[in-house]
């Protein structure tokens, strides 16, 4: 049986990083978009990122939405995330570092779904995984809002389902799509806050057999 990878995403302290390596979740994503209430500045990632080197780390997501190039690509280039996570559709012409980055096979795609996914060819297929999620227009994901489960169930290569995703109903979700992995942002939270508890339950009933 394929255990499904989990992406806990948003993440601003030092101890929900530690918990999410002592719980081998897969994917830990740092936010840098300005719009986001889970934007974290440069300068914390050393902090954040300290037992980078240790045994069984998650692999390192850096999340940009309505970021300059150049911003982009100085952050990248000091702190060498494992995957930049773009987003389809940002406001701002981001088009030559999603090439970079695709080119380099780093390039972690984020498509906001207005209906059912009907040509893979647009969802980046020579790339390992993408992301799809639900879309609202000035957020580039933690929307908290799930997307009619349907308009994927057709997809066949891998993917991170996000979206509204919580430990109620992370179980529903991985046994009806079958997803590669779930990325969870505020479905993890409580009054804005990373909860522990939460990401222990997310990450029991995502991988229930």
């Amino acid at each position: 049986m394929v255990t499904t990878k989990v992406k806990i995403c948003g993440i601003k302290d030092r101890d929900t990083i530690d918990l999410c390596h002592s719980l081998n979740v897969d994917f830990i994503g740092l936010n840098f978009s300005k719009a986001s209430p889970r934007s974290i500045h440069p300068s914390d990632v050393p902090n954040l990122l300290a037992n980078r080197t240790a045994e069984g780390f998650p692999k390192v997501v850096f999340l940009f939405f309505q970021n300059e190039v150049l911003e982009i690509e100085e952050i990248v280039t000091k702190f060498k995330p494992d995957l930049i996570q773009l987003i389809a559709g940002d406001p701002v012409d981001i088009t030559s570092v999603w090439d970079k980055y695709k080119a380099e096979k780093t390039l972690f795609p984020a498509f906001r779904l207005q209906g059912a996914v009907g040509d893979e060819s647009l969802l980046c297929p020579e790339l390992p995984l993408v992301i799809l999620d639900s879309y609202k227009r000035e957020l580039g994901g933690g929307t908290g809002h799930t997307f009619p489960w349907e308009y994927v169930k057709k997809v066949k290569r891998p993917y991170l389902l996000a979206g509204g995703i919580t430990p109620d109903n992370v179980e529903e979700a991985v046994r009806y799509l079958h997803p590669f992995g779930i990325d969870v942002a505020s479905g993890v939270e409580t009054n804005g806050q990373k909860d522990h508890h939460k990401i222990r339950e997310l990450i029991k009933n995502a991988r229930r057999d």
